[in-house]
């Protein structure tokens, strides 16, 4: 099923057939969040229309046809309360809406990225895994216990391991 169908069918059970259809399409870069709302503009020669994206990788997983529902769903909530002129983000309006419509706020399948750094405090050797390399920080626990919760260079971290990334 398109993503256009989708949101017809929505709009239908759930809006009345009240919202135009804004720009669809699917978003490779999603990995945490599922989907996303994104509000049109009208400034002069840059005009906008609204969008909503979808994660692709919600295709890949077992219940597919749920998840882009629900994900969708979710997003027109944003859309309808932004095109109704009110604060569109997770407010008391947002939630009621989602709990009548039966809708999900949090993405059960985010794709997130391993770690590829794991730095280990050379006072108590606790390991701090990362995803990205880290600027100058030092153990909270060390600076608590032995410099009154000042940063003390004898607890900074140390890089330790970098991680193989893992080809799925």
């Amino acid at each position: 099923m398109s993503l256009t169908a989708i949101f017809q069918k929505i709009n239908q059970e759930s809006f009345d057939g009240f919202l135009e259809v804004p720009k669809l399409c699917w978003n490779s870069r999603l990995r945490s969040s599922a989907g996303r709302f994104i509000p049109g503009r009208r400034r002069f020669l840059r005009e906008s229309p609204p969008t909503i994206e979808i994660a692709s990788y919600l295709t890949e997983e077992t219940q597919a046809d749920d998840l882009i529902y629900d994900t969708m769903a979710h997003e027109m909530i944003h859309y309808w309360l932004w095109v109704r002129h009110k604060p569109y983000g997770h407010n008391a309006e947002f939630l009621a809406k989602m709990r009548l419509m039966g809708v999900s706020r949090y993405n059960s399948v985010p794709r997130t990225r391993p770690h590829k750094y794991i730095y280990k405090c050379p006072a108590c050797s606790k390991d701090f895994p990362a995803k990205k390399r880290l600027g100058t920080l030092a153990c909270a626990n060390c600076c608590k216990q032995h410099a009154g919760g000042r940063f003390d260079p004898r607890f900074k971290l140390v890089l330790d391991q970098v991680l193989k990334p893992v080809r799925t």
